[in-house]
């Protein structure tokens, strides 16, 4: 059975990942997206078509996923260096032909996620940075273990949304899947993660230097 693979960049919905942090692997039965923002297969039936994406080589050039998966972001485009067309063509010579009617594709329907619950974050975030300032204010202390909290929380929140049926039907809206998010909450758990370890090892090197 032939098979095809190639290594690039990726896009879902609005988060990108860049070259080489992207793979796109088809054969017949599968495509295969696999990302630093997930991994998302479809089968020939899942795809309306196959589609050249852009057109300025090495940074804006690449295949549109036209699918017909409501569980997925509407916008899935594999970025790679070559031929978009000539790469198009090696995936339909390992047999994988899209199938599903044109009808079918997946057109973006607005935020997936409730209103309430934006706001609900963003209250929280600003009031754990307001408490700390004003800790800090009034004992005269550099910002401290409360300015931690924020990046927590929502390194918390982005890994809870992906786990947690519960989590995801607050979070999300009616008709919703977390798969249409998981991207973004990729990209906002990797910096919070990041930014956390950075200001912690800044706190507590304070604190005992």
């Amino acid at each position: 059975m032939k098979e095809v693979s190639a290594t690039g960049g990726a896009r879902i919905g609005w988060v990108n990942a860049t070259w080489p942090f992207a793979k796109l692997a088809a054969s017949a039965m599968r495509l295969r997206l696999t990302s630093v923002l997930g991994t998302y297969d479809f089968l020939p039936i899942d795809v309306v078509s196959l589609e050249r994406y852009g057109s300025i080589p090495f940074f804006y050039n690449g295949i549109r996923i036209v699918h017909a998966r409501p569980d997925y972001s509407a916008k899935i485009i594999f970025w790679c260096f070559g031929n978009p067309e000539a790469l198009i063509g090696e995936i339909h010579e390992t047999g994988f032909l899209p199938t599903a009617p044109a009808k079918s594709e997946i057109k973006w329907r607005g935020i997936p996620v409730r209103w309430t619950a934006i706001l609900f974050f963003i209250l929280i975030w600003n009031g754990l940075f307001l408490l700390d300032d004003a800790v800090s204010r009034r004992f005269m202390a550099r910002p401290g273990l409360f300015a931690l909290v924020p990046l927590f929380l929502a390194f918390s929140i982005c890994w809870g949304t992906k786990v947690s049926p519960r989590l995801q039907k607050l979070i999300l809206k009616d008709g919703h899947s977390v798969n249409e998010i998981k991207a973004h909450l990729s990209l906002i758990q990797t910096v919070s993660g990041i930014l956390l370890i950075i200001f912690a090892v800044l706190v507590f090197s304070h604190s005992f230097g």
